[in-house]
């Protein structure tokens, strides 16, 4: 199903974008190396789109408060407009982009943005409704329809055309096929080819409207790298977004003698400003990857980018002249006031109850809360990322480690202590990648690892590194360059060259670039059963689940090394360290934490921890710490705790050489510091 689906029941080889947290409105997201999307700052998106060039939002026409065209109860328009041109226009009404959601009755749905369209397109001669992909995969309803009944509603919307994006293909390229022929309207795709050359069948290269007097050339382009984010097999042929769209626009201007030529756009926002230097006589592109929501259109380098986010929450309205230039723009934000249309209603209606048994089927308790919010499962170790890469272990006796992307945990929501549906299962692990298990060597483990930490100074959300993991204990560093420190499988060193049995999803085996170490292995095992589902019979066979917080995951900023002395006080033990560079604070002992290989291993905890100058002390309880290494045979005890640098701490500046205000993540109050107890020091024996 898409990048991690699975078919309840059924087995069907499903990957594609694994990792989009939950989106909100007007939030802007970048792509990562691997496909992934993650929230992009506001101070970001501002300053530099991810071209390399400066780009500010701006209100073109004069920006005047009317917006052509009428209201529908409820839903409020902002937009710009111009005078009223001479000659004929096209209106472009667009553009859906929901991941096969139609909405829950009450919410955002399908019913209430189709009473919109309905009244946009009725008010306008010239208007045309457009889509720019990304309807068949995956919600929890397409879990069981693979994106059918999308279809069945899309047919009755009055589309002119929709382009193709990454989530159409989430249940692989025979049912992309199938949900194409099934539509009543053309599937545009100027960029997506088979082995043989020619074009995915069932969709069309370009498509020309006549308007009036205009013809308008239509055509599609996607976002580089589609085949590491979706189920779109490697044999499969992709072509650059840039070529496609100069390419085509040629074609439309001198073949097809298209006044007007607009591209239907699955590409990230970035991509955009890109398009409109490099492509001339591209006159207007909607639609995007980022769910990127504007408040104006944008005009550059002669080109007009309209973009309206996510699923059903705006419609945007773009009226361009017989010379392409933009004559008004208007987003029409839907609230809960706006009326739906009647029929759309009761099908939506009709579509809920038939899955709410299944859905509302209790599979089992969770003792805990289990909090699924992108900046948790990209952050650092999750309650909920330990539950299901466990799963993933115990699908198989032989596995030993196991990895989940933090981007396939979906819905940005908690759920218990409580009941857990299957409905909740399924909403948080909607993709129908099923699992599998494989061998891997210690170096391969690694560097996947590596791939998935995201660095400081460049994201603007922190380090980060991006997965959930299990049978694993590593330590991360995310300064400049990824890090990967201290790695113990089962309580043991990482060994290089040594083999080591992976469960995963066959998404990330086989797909998503971060994990292409893994891709040439071959399978021990292959389940059958996608991830979902496999979670909800774990949940059931274990309930209540209480997944603990293990120390699989150690964030480290400073590493102070081995103690530099010891000393002791009455009944109290005090290491010496030094101190992080510029640190001006440290946390209270209390939090602390103390961690060796075992994680079964009961460590005690400091009483105190001091900064003095340049040098750290942390003490222990005599008693607690000597009976602590007689007990174990751990050679190191390693603490972990946060402490907070001064304004010159790493020193990142931007280009005009100020300081940078960056974030410690957004999990993270403060920096994290490593200091390690050698065990084997004679001072910290007994007398």
């Amino acid at each position: 199903m898409s990048s991690d689906q699975s078919d309840c029941g059924r087995r069907t080889a499903v990957r594609s974008r694994q990792g989009e947290p939950a989106t909100e409105r007007s939030q802007v997201y970048a792509v990562e190396d691997d496909g992934e999307l993650r929230p992009k700052e506001p101070a970001e998106i501002d300053a530099e789109c991810g071209c390399g060039r400066t780009h500010t939002r701006r209100t073109f026409m004069g920006a005047t408060a009317a917006a052509a065209g009428a209201l529908t109860l409820g839903s409020q328009v902002s937009g710009v407009a111009a005078e009223e041109p001479e000659g004929d226009t096209v209106t472009i009404v667009h553009d859906l982009h929901t991941h096969s959601e139609i909405g829950e009755p009450g919410e955002p749905n399908i019913a209430r943005y189709w009473n919109v369209v309905q009244d946009q397109l009725a008010d306008r001669d010239d208007a045309v409704f457009l889509a720019n992909g990304d309807e068949l995969g995956s919600s929890t309803i397409s879990f069981f329809t693979e994106g059918a009944h999308k279809i069945d509603f899309m047919n009755d919307m009055e589309l002119t055309a929709a382009g193709v994006g990454n989530h159409d293909f989430d249940y692989g390229v025979d049912v992309a096929e199938q949900r194409f022929a099934d539509s009543e309207f053309p599937w545009l795709n100027s960029a997506l080819y088979t082995p043989d050359g020619d074009l995915f069948p069932e969709t069309e290269r370009y498509t020309t409207l006549e308007i009036g007097d205009l013809t308008v050339g239509l055509f599609n382009v996607v976002l580089r790298n589609f085949h590491g984010i979706t189920d779109y097999p490697e044999e499969y042929e992709q072509r650059d977004p840039v070529e496609t769209a100069r390419e085509m626009t040629q074609l439309l201007r001198e073949e097809e003698d298209a006044d007007v030529v607009v591209c239907s756009s699955h590409t990230p926002h970035e991509t955009h400003f890109e398009l409109a230097e490099e492509v001339d006589g591209l006159d207007a592109i909607f639609g995007s990857h980022s769910h990127y929501t504007m408040d104006a259109a944008e005009e550059h380098a002669g080109t007009v980018i309209s973009e309206v986010g996510y699923a059903y929450f705006h419609l945007g309205v773009m009226t361009l002249d017989a010379e392409g230039n933009l004559v008004s723009w208007e987003r029409i934000d839907l609230d809960e006031d706006v009326e739906p249309d009647s029929k759309f209603k009761a099908r939506v209606e009709a579509q809920y109850e038939e899955l709410e048994d299944e859905l509302e089927e209790t599979i089992g308790e969770t003792a805990v809360e289990l909090d699924t919010s992108g900046s948790i499962t990209y952050g650092r170790e999750a309650r909920i990322g330990n539950l299901i890469t466990d799963t993933m272990l115990d699908a198989h006796p032989d596995a030993e480690v196991a990895f989940q992307n933090g981007g396939g945990i979906r819905t940005n929501t908690t759920y218990g202590p409580g009941e857990l549906t299957a409905g909740d299962v399924l909403s948080i692990l909607p993709f129908g990648n099923e699992i599998v298990v494989f061998e891997a060597t210690g170096a391969e483990i690694e560097q996947v690892l590596e791939n998935r930490i995201d660095t400081l100074p460049d994201n603007a959300f922190g380090a980060q590194q991006g997965q959930q993991v299990a049978g694993l204990q590593y330590e991360w560093r995310g300064h400049e360059e990824p890090e990967v420190l201290d790695v113990f499988v089962d309580g043991e060193p990482l060994e290089n060259d040594e083999t080591y049995v992976v469960s995963t999803t066959d998404y990330l085996k086989d797909t998503a670039d971060a994990y292409a170490p893994f891709r040439d292995a071959d399978l021990i095992w292959e389940s059958g059963t996608a991830l979902g589902p496999a979670l909800m019979e774990y949940v059931e066979t274990n309930s209540p689940v209480e997944p603990e917080l293990e120390n699989r995951i150690l964030r480290v900023d400073a590493d102070l090394g081995p103690q530099l002395g010891v000393r002791r006080e009455d009944d109290r033990t005090l290491l010496c360290f030094e101190a992080p560079e510029h640190a001006v604070a440290v946390a209270d002992a209390e939090t602390f934490v103390g961690v060796t290989a075992d994680a079964d291993t009961d460590v005690p905890a400091p009483e105190t921890v001091e900064l003095e100058d340049d040098r750290l002390w942390i003490g222990y309880d005599t008693g607690e710490l000597q009976s602590f290494l007689g007990r174990s045979d751990a050679a190191e005890l390693r603490l972990f705790g946060e402490f907070e640098p001064d304004d010159d701490g790493y020193g990142y500046t931007g280009t005009d050489g100020e300081l940078l205000e960056l974030p410690v993540a957004a999990v993270y109050d403060r920096f994290t510091l490593k200091a390690t107890l050698d065990a084997s020091s004679a001072s910290l024996q007994p007398n």
